[in-house]
């Protein structure tokens, strides 16, 4: 079943709230993502299977920058292919906008996360020790070039 991908707006927020809440030990509250939605840098996709939303990404886009802050799947869609369609929507948006690059945090534990985002060519390029909290643990960043050379 494949999700359907659109730009996120604060109607979506409830539901994007909701799988935020199910994903993380430390998740944003509901005024935060609206805040973020209606934020003229940000930028929100969501997936959505039979008008429900299961699933979302939201970038930054701070001076030609890119920057991933949250990406989050239902868990009975997970492995399903649906993370690899808004990871790719972010992509296509951040080159539309010409930005230079996407940087991104995750979990060092989380390998699946990391493995997706090196299909996107995504390469590791620091390490933030002690970085999340609950648990404490330390964050891999990544980042990816968009902009082509001579653009």
């Amino acid at each position: 079943m494949q999700a359907r991908i659109r730009r996120a707006t604060t109607i979506d927020a409830q539901e994007i709230y909701e799988i935020e809440h199910n994903s993380f030990s430390d998740p944003w509250s509901l005024q935060n993502i609206k805040n973020d939605i209606t934020n003229p840098v940000s930028c929100y996709f969501v997936a959505s299977i039979n008008a429900n939303i299961v699933g979302y990404i939201g970038l930054w886009n701070v001076v030609g920058e890119g920057q991933i802050t949250n990406l989050a799947v239902s868990k009975e869609y997970q492995r399903q292919g649906i993370a690899n369609e808004l990871v790719s929507a972010v992509v296509e948006y951040s080159i539309n906008q010409q930005m230079e690059f996407i940087l991104l945090e995750v979990r060092a534990s989380n390998e699946a996360a990391q493995s997706l985002y090196k299909r996107f060519e995504f390469t590791q390029i620091a390490t933030r020790v002690n970085y999340y909290t609950l648990p404490k643990e330390d964050a891999i960043i990544m980042k990816l070039e968009v902009k082509s050379e001579g653009v």
